[in-house]
């Protein structure tokens, strides 16, 4: 466990490089965009499902999937691929195996400033539900969210 935990913090700093391009957040005194996340949280609370993807045994990113029980529906938590596995299908396929690893409704939701996750999720939800999804805003007002049941 405590291997998948460093591996997942890593991960993360490699996700929150990425979106500081998007969201235009700084590192902080220490070097790091991240200080703040419950990463423990996410490998033992059994609300949460975390899966590392990978490309040919190579780590490639991951994907957090939480279930909300009072909405019943899972949702699609934190999802990251490194950069050199974009544009391969690499994340489509991931999105897509998440999807069928857990029957039911869905939500997925992406921030307002970014506008590429935007685009990939309506992308790969519009093909895995055959456009039938619908979108609504989040509950935080911060951007859309996709919601299907499959």
């Amino acid at each position: 466990m405590e291997e998948g935990l460093d591996i997942l913090k890593n991960l993360f700093e490699f996700a929150a490089y990425d979106l500081s391009e998007l969201n235009r957040s700084n590192i902080n005194e220490k070097g790091s965009y991240i200080s703040n996340l419950n990463y423990r949280e996410w490998f033992e609370d059994p609300i949460y499902n975390l899966f590392f993807i990978r490309v040919d045994g190579e780590l490639a990113g991951f994907v957090i999937i939480k279930y909300l029980s009072e909405e019943e529906i899972y949702y699609l938590n934190h999802f990251f691929v490194l950069r050199k596995y974009r544009r391969n299908n690499i994340g489509k396929q991931a999105a897509i195996k998440a999807f069928k690893l857990y029957m039911g409704k869905w939500r997925v939701s992406e921030f307002d400033w970014n506008t590429p996750a935007q685009i990939f999720w309506r992308k790969v939800i519009k093909e895995y539900t055959n456009n039938q999804y619908h979108e609504i805003r989040r509950k935080d007002n911060k951007g859309p969210a996709q919601e299907f049941t499959k």
